[in-house]
């Protein structure tokens, strides 16, 4: 199994602003904080490269972005501002559950159980015709064709489950 890796696109936190709120200020650049999806209480502290960009009270949140995502980075890249002290929810979210490539670039990926997610036309052809005749009943086994067909395609497969 592969090590899920971030890509900061941003899009998991731009959806957890209505269950990620600040609960209470503890000192300069430290919160209080509550995750509604887990109820876990948690203690940001703003990392120090944020230190002079972040102000709780000043921050602009756009509808929906959990509080301490930053704007992206002039190279499209987003941050969150307190990424040492998040809570077990965030630590263990992954967007994906698998990652497909072609030539070492990402050319797709799997959301949820069967969902994929791509913009290659000849990945979208060969999962329709050959990946969703699979009986997805037993998801090892899918798993398994899956990766198998992808694989005769040309196509690696990380898994991150």
């Amino acid at each position: 199994m592969a090590e899920f890796e971030c890509t900061l696109c941003g899009r998991c936190c731009m959806g957890m602003g209505r269950y990620v709120k600040v609960s209470g200020v503890m000192g300069p650049d430290r919160y209080a904080a509550i995750h509604g999806i887990s109820n876990e209480t948690f203690y940001p502290v703003v990392l120090k490269a944020f230190r002079g960009d972040f102000d709780i009270d000043k921050k602009k949140v756009a509808q929906g972005w959990c509080p301490f995502l930053m704007d992206a980075d002039d190279g499209g890249k987003y941050y969150c501002a307190v990424h040492d002290t998040i809570p077990e929810f965030c630590r263990k979210y992954k967007c994906v559950s698998m990652r497909f490539y072609r030539s070492e670039t990402v050319a797709g990926s799997l959301r949820g159980r069967t969902t994929l997610v791509t913009d290659d036309e000849a990945l979208k052809s060969l999962w329709e015709k050959s990946v969703m005749t699979f009986p997805v009943d037993d998801y090892a086994a899918w798993k398994d064709n899956l990766k198998k067909v992808l694989a005769d395609y040309g196509y690696t497969v990380e898994d991150y489950d």
